[in-house]
């Protein structure tokens, strides 16, 4: 049912737990948990399904599946998010995979949250407006144009951090965005901006570091690319400033894919803006927050 390379890498990992002192009945639990995990992969995501291409979107649909189809208890589906968190790791430092998939994944809260939950109308325009009253003067207009691009194209952290200069075509009149695997064509995603959002990013070109060399578009005011975790602390800072709870990076990429669908009705276009590698997937992260999801 699994992969050899799936079935190697399980028994390089039970080989170190054992080594690391490990009880017996974690270790089972451990790879039991890691077990359930691939098969619901291959059930929900694709038969071809394996550990070296899971993706941290992979594991929030799992938190997800675990808490509101199973209706597992905080503390059961915590242990399974546990099993992957020190999987993964361990997975990463042996150079298996490239990344963790399970960083940013939060864990059940007691309420049975995920802590990931769309926003309102009403919310977006609060953090927007912390954002445009922010108290650093120099870097207003990066934050609201990340904020912008968060809300109304659905990227992800990593892809607002990793936005290449190039990235932004301009349509004479009008912008939108490349976003992708810079060697593969296929692969690109084009997305059309906003107005609001188009002319966000042009105000921020007029306070970007100039002297800076950096071929990433968003800069620190040093003129260094910007990570990751400064994406989510302008998300974290704006959401506080607004009094806003619950707020997260992948929240705000939810209710972009809700809002689109609601206005086009189309899984296939919301599948495709979202970089999802099929619309099971979308049909899965979507009905977290609906009861049933359109297709085309």
């Amino acid at each position: 049912m699994f992969t050899k390379q799936d079935d190697e890498i399980l028994r390089r990992f039970e080989e170190s737990l054992s080594q690391g002192a490990f009880s017996s009945s974690t270790i089972v639990n451990y790879l039991a948990d890691l077990r359930a995990f691939l098969r619901w992969g291959k059930w929900a995501i694709a038969l071809e399904f394996s550990l070296t291409q899971v993706t941290t979107e992979h594991i929030r649909l799992y938190r997800d599946y675990l808490v509101r189809e199973l209706n597992r208890a905080t503390s059961t589906a915590n242990r399974h998010l546990m099993a992957l968190r020190k999987f993964f790791a361990y997975a990463k430092e042996l150079g298996d995979i490239s990344t963790n998939p399970t960083i940013g994944v939060t864990l059940v809260q007691d309420n049975g949250q995920a802590g990931s939950r769309p926003l309102t109308d009403e919310e977006i325009e609060r953090l927007l407006e912390a954002a445009q009253q922010g108290s650093r003067a120099g870097l207003v207009r990066r934050d609201v144009a990340i904020l912008q691009l968060l809300l109304y194209t659905g990227l992800r952290v990593s892809e607002i951090a990793n936005l290449q200069k190039d990235d932004l075509i301009f349509d004479n009149p009008g912008m939108h965005l490349q976003v992708g695997n810079s060697y593969d064509e296929d692969k690109k995603r084009h997305l059309p901006l906003p107005e609001d959002v188009y002319k966000a990013l042009l105000d921020y070109l007029k306070v970007r570091p100039q002297f800076s060399t950096a071929e990433h578009f968003f800069l620190s005011q040093e003129g260094r690319s910007i990570s990751n975790r400064t994406v989510q602390r302008i998300i974290s800072d704006c959401a506080k400033a607004a009094g806003l709870k619950g707020i997260s990076a992948q929240s705000i990429r939810r209710t972009f894919a809700l809002q689109l669908l609601s206005e086009t009705q189309n899984l296939a276009l919301v599948s495709e803006r979202l970089g999802h590698q099929n619309c099971s997937i979308t049909e899965q992260y979507l009905s977290v927050h609906q009861d049933t999801v359109v297709t085309q």
